[in-house]
């Protein structure tokens, strides 16, 4: 009996940091123009590594990737190369609210409005 295998892809950004990966299982449509393949006999469901797990997340809970490509593996990046992407992430805009609380505030210290 024929074995059948997936490919498994991933697309690395260009720092190498890895920002996208897909089994062609489920996913047979995927463009693989930009994309390396890391696994020519994968299973349907994708994994980083033969025996990681199926599916992992790409990235941390602020949305910083966890993965890298050194340009024969699939590492993962260090705490320092993740610290530095923190760091660089800007500051969220101020929300609705902390908009509408500022502009009270300045109303109130232009003697608009008691409070």
């Amino acid at each position: 009996m024929d074995e059948f295998y997936n490919k498994h892809y991933i697309k690395p950004d260009s720092y190498n940091r890895i920002i996208d990966c897909w089994s062609d299982g489920p996913h047979p449509d995927c463009d693989t123009a930009d994309a390396i393949c890391i696994n020519e006999q994968g299973g349907y469901q994708f994994r980083l590594s033969p025996d990681g797990e199926e599916n992992p997340s790409l990235y941390d809970a602020e949305g910083i990737p966890l993965y890298k490509w050194n340009g024969q593996a699939v590492v993962k990046r260090t705490a320092e190369e993740i610290a530095a992407d923190q760091t660089a992430v800007p500051a969220p805009p101020p929300s609705e609210m902390e908009r509408l609380r500022a502009d009270i505030d300045f109303l109130a210290a232009m003697g608009g409005m008691a409070l």
